[in-house]
C-alpha cells in the first residue's frame, strides 16, 4: 500500500488518495518475468471500512508463453496420493490438574475501633473512656434502639433450642440403604508387556502408598523381554511410580514392615527372597542363599511381630514353610514341611497362601495348599513347627476341602478364631475346632482368586472374581445372597489388599492395573452391636456342626457295632412253615399252599377285611369304587403287598368323604394284626 508517493505528486493527486499495488517482480531463475501493475484508487477516509464484493467479469492480467526448456527442470511425480476430506481433526488429552500447596501462615489479632488518643493496652483508659460514654445521654438512646432489634430474635432462641442435640447418645437402627463404591483412581503398570498384579501392600503409617507385585504366572508365558521391578504408588500421584523396585526375578510377594515401614519383604519367582531399604535405594540390600531357598515361587511372606522386628515367614509350592531374620539371610530359622499327615509315606503338599495375625496366637499359622486343604501349623520356641490340623482332608477326619488352590486364606479381625478361604468356586467359612467348613456361599460361575474382611465391620468380607467383579457380603443384614456386586474390570481380578482404616479398597487385575476403590459409609460405619451379633452367629452355627459331627460319630459307631454282633441267622424251613400257616389261620385264610407259591397259576387266594365303618363312610367308598370289605386276588403276588396297594386306595377314600364316626371299633383285631 503505497500513499502519497513521488509518482503521485508528480501527476497532481492529492495526498488524501492512495495506491495499492497488484502484481510485483519475480525473479524467474533463468530469465525475468513480465511485471504487471494495478493501481487501486482509495480516499483517505475509506481506510478501514469492510470490503464490498460485487461479481464481475473475468479480466486477463497477464499471461506467461509456453516454454517446453522449462519441463528439463522438474521431474515427473509417477504416484500420487490424496486425501481430502471435512472431518475436523481432534484429539483426546487428559491432564491432571496441579496440586495445592499449602502453607501454614500466623495472624495477629489486635483490638481495634479506639480513638486514636486512647491507648487500647491500657485497661485505666479504656475504663474511663467508656464510663464517659455511658454517661453521654445520646448512649442509653442508641442502646434501646438496637434492642428493639435484637429482643426478637433472643425470643426465638428461648422458643426452640438451636443448639440442642436430637438423638444425644443414641444408637441408630438400621436404615436400608443402597450400598455403593466408586474408583477414584486407576495404576497402571509402566510396562509394554502385560503383567499380573499378583499382590499388593499397604504402607502402614496410612493410606499414602501402595506395593504392587508384578509377575506372570502362567506357564512358560514369561519371555526375556519381559521387565522384572515392581513399583511403589503414591496415592496422589497416579500418572509416574513413586518407587521402582529392582530384582533379578519377578516379586510374587511383597509386604511393608509394619514396624519400620521403611524396609519391604519380597518373594520372589526364582523362589529366592528379597529385603529391601528404600533408605539405601531400589536395589535389594540383601538376599537369601540359594541353597537354603524356596525351590519354587514364593507364593507369599509375612512380617512378624518381634522386638527386633526382623523376623519373617515365607511359604512356597514346594511344600515348605521358611522362617527367617532378614539381619542373616544366609540360612533359615526355623523350617516345616509341609505334608498331608501320613504315616507311611507323607506326602508333600504345596504352600500358595499364608495367614498370620497377633489376636490368633503368636505361634499359630494357617497355610493354604494347592490341594485345596488348610493346614494349622504351631510353632513352640526349641521345639520343630508341628501341623495340628488338615482342615477339609477326608484321610484326617475333615470334610469340605476346595477342589483347587486356596489362593485366599483371611482371618476375621474381631474374630480370629474364624476365617475364611477361597480356592474354587465358592468362598468357606472355617473355625478352629472344627474339621469341616461352617459356612459356605454358594458356586459362582467365575473362579474365586482373592478374599478379604473389613477391618472396621465384623460381618463384612469382599470375594475377587475371574470374570472381573467384585462381591461384597455383609452378613450383619442378610447371609443368603450378595450385599454388592461391582463391576471393576474387563479382564480377570488376581489380587485383593484393604486399608487398615476400612474406606480404601486396593483390587489388582490380569492386565496390571491396581484399582483404587472408596467404599460408602455404610461398608465402613459398623452397626449397633455387630460385633457381638456377628460372634453370637459363629457360636450358633459352631455348635451346630459340633452336633451334627457327635451324631454322625454315634451312628457310626451303632454301626460298627451292629455288624460286630451280628451273626448269619439259619432259618428252619419246617418251623418257618408252620409259623406261616399258623399267621394265616389267625386272618382267616383259606387254601393248600397258602400263597407261598410264587410261580402263579390256577391257585386263588382272597384276603377279607372288615373295616367296621359306618354306613355314610360306606356309601362313600361304593361311590368311589371301593367295598367296605376288600378282596385282593394275591395269585402268583406275595400277600402283604397286594394288601398294602388295596389298604392305600381305601385309606384315600375314607380321608376324603368319612365325616360318620364308626359305629364300633375301627378295626377288627384280625385286621389289625394284617396291618402290623
Amino acid at each position: 500500500l503505497k500513499a502519497g508517493g513521488p509518482s503521485e505528486r508528480a501527476s497532481g493527486r492529492r495526498p488524501t488518495e492512495a495506491s495499492l499495488w497488484g502484481g510485483g517482480t519475480a525473479a524467474a531463475p533463468c530469465a525475468a518475468m513480465n511485471e504487471y501493475e494495478y493501481i487501486y484508487m482509495k480516499k483517505r477516509k475509506d481506510f478501514g471500512r469492510y470490503c464490498n464484493f460485487d461479481d464481475v467479469e473475468p479480466k486477463i492480467l497477464g499471461q506467461v508463453d509456453l516454454d517446453l526448456t522449462r519441463g528439463d527442470m522438474y521431474v515427473e511425480q509417477t504416484v500420487l496420493n490424496l486425501t481430502l476430506d471435512n472431518i475436523p481433526q481432534q484429539s483426546d488429552h487428559s491432564v491432571n490438574t496441579a496440586r495445592v500447596q499449602t502453607r501454614s501462615r500466623a495472624m495477629i489479632h489486635i483490638e481495634g475501633g479506639w480513638p486514636k488518643e486512647v491507648d487500647y493496652q491500657e485497661a485505666q483508659e479504656t475504663l474511663k473512656w467508656r464510663k464517659r460514654l455511658e454517661k453521654d445521654p445520646s448512649f442509653v438512646t442508641t442502646v434501646k434502639q438496637l434492642t428493639k432489634n435484637t429482643i426478637p430474635c433472643l425470643e426465638m432462641n428461648c422458643t426452640i433450642d438451636l443448639f440442642e442435640h436430637y438423638f444425644h447418645q443414641q444408637e441408630p437402627e438400621h436404615l436400608p440403604e443402597s450400598l455403593s463404591m466408586k474408583t477414584i483412581a486407576l495404576f497402571k503398570d509402566p510396562a509394554d508387556e502385560k503383567r499380573s498384579v499378583t499382590k499388593i501392600g499397604w504402607h502402614p503409617e496410612g493410606p499414602t502408598k501402595v506395593v504392587g507385585s508384578y509377575s506372570n504366572l502362567r506357564f512358560q508365558r514369561m519371555t526375556d523381554e519381559m521387565p522384572m521391578a515392581s513399583f511403589i504408588w503414591d496415592i496422589n500421584e497416579r500418572n509416574v511410580p513413586l518407587t521402582e523396585l529392582r530384582t533379578t526375578s519377578p516379586l510374587i510377594s511383597c509386604q511393608y514392615n509394619h514396624k519400620n515401614p521403611d524396609t519391604l519383604l519380597g518373594g520372589c519367582y526364582n523362589g529366592l527372597l528379597n529385603f529391601y531399604d528404600l533408605r539405601k535405594g531400589p536395589t535389594p540390600v540383601s538376599k537369601s542363599a540359594v541353597e537354603v531357598s524356596h525351590y519354587d515361587p514364593v507364593y507369599d511372606v509375612v512380617w512378624l511381630q518381634s522386638k527386633t522386628g526382623t523376623e519373617c515367614a515365607s511359604v512356597s509350592s514346594d511344600g515348605r514353610l521358611l522362617f527367617w531374620d532378614v539381619r542373616n539371610m544366609t540360612e533359615f530359622t526355623d523350617e516345616c514341611v509341609l505334608t498331608d499327615g501320613g504315616k507311611d509315606e507323607p506326602k508333600t503338599l504345596g504352600g500358595v497362601s499364608l495367614e498370620w495375625m497377633q489376636e490368633a496366637g503368636p505361634t499359630k499359622y494357617l497355610v493354604g495348599t494347592e490341594h485345596g486343604i488348610i493346614l494349622s501349623c504351631t510353632r513352640r520356641p526349641k521345639k520343630p513347627v508341628e501341623i495340628g490340623s488338615w482342615f477339609g482332608s477326608e484321610d484326617r477326619g475333615g470334610y469340605g476341602r476346595h477342589f483347587g488352590p486356596v489362593y485366599g486364606l483371611k482371618r476375621n479381625p474381631f474374630h480370629p478364631k474364624f476365617f475364611l478361604s477361597v480356592g474354587d468356586w465358592c468362598g468357606k467359612m472355617w473355625m478352629e475346632e472344627l474339621k469341616g467348613p461352617m459356612l459356605q456361599t454358594p458356586y459362582y460361575p467365575a473362579f474365586l482368586s482373592a478374599a478379604a474382611w473389613s477391618p472396621t465391620r465384623a460381618g463384612v468380607f469382599f470375594l475377587c472374581r475371574h470374570d472381573g467383579r467384585l462381591d461384597t457380603w455383609d452378613y450383619f443384614y442378610r447371609m443368603n445372597e450378595v450385599s454388592l456386586s461391582q463391576k471393576i474390570s474387563d479382564c480377570s481380578l488376581t489380587s485383593l489388599s484393604m486399608q487398615a482404616g476400612g474406606s480404601l479398597l486396593a483390587v489388582g487385575d490380569s492386565e496390571g492395573v491396581i484399582t483404587l476403590m472408596q467404599l460408602c459409609d455404610g461398608l465402613v460405619q459398623p452397626g449397633p452391636n455387630e460385633k457381638n451379633l456377628i460372634g453370637q452367629m459363629f457360636d450358633r452355627e459352631t455348635k451346630r456342626e459340633k452336633n451334627l459331627e457327635a451324631i454322625k460319630k454315634l451312628s457310626n459307631a451303632n454301626k460298627k457295632d451292629d455288624g460286630q454282633g451280628r451273626e448269619p441267622v439259619a432259618i428252619d424251613p419246617t418251623e418257618y412253615q408252620a409259623r406261616e400257616k399258623s399267621f394265616f389261620a389267625d386272618v382267616g385264610m383259606t387254601g393248600d399252599d397258602l400263597g407261598t407259591t410264587m410261580g402263579g397259576g390256577e391257585d386263588e387266594l382272597r384276603l377279607e377285611i372288615d373295616f367296621g365303618l359306618g354306613d355314610q363312610t360306606q356309601r362313600s367308598l361304593q361311590r368311589a369304587g371301593a367295598a367296605p370289605t376288600l378282596r385282593c386276588a394275591v395269585g402268583g403276588m406275595p400277600i402283604l403287598q397286594s394288601a398294602e396297594k388295596s389298604l392305600v386306595a381305601a385309606a384315600g377314600a375314607v380321608a376324603r368323604d368319612a365325616h360318620e364316626p364308626p359305629a364300633r371299633p375301627p378295626l377288627t383285631s384280625r385286621a389289625a394284626r394284617v396291618r402290623a
